[in-house]
């Protein structure tokens, strides 16, 4: 299967197939993605800009916590 942008449905699907706590979908391209239960979004940790994007909110905060 191709990678390629999640529709809500095809996200729904795979969340009810693997049951897991963390949206992890090689196969799909989406960066963000809306949350199951609540408002708002939560990002696909398979998408290599998440990883940026926690690596900076950590930096952020050690520097704020020391510094």
């Amino acid at each position: 299967m191709a990678k390629h942008k999640y529709s809500k449905e095809e996200i729904a699907e795979w969340r009810e197939k693997n049951r897991s706590v963390f949206y992890f979908n090689t196969d799909d391209t989406n960066f963000t993605i809306p949350k199951a239960y609540t408002f708002g979004w939560t990002l696909n940790w398979a998408h290599p800009l998440s990883w940026l994007v926690g690596a900076a909110v950590i930096a952020i905060l050690v520097y704020a916590i020391f510094f």
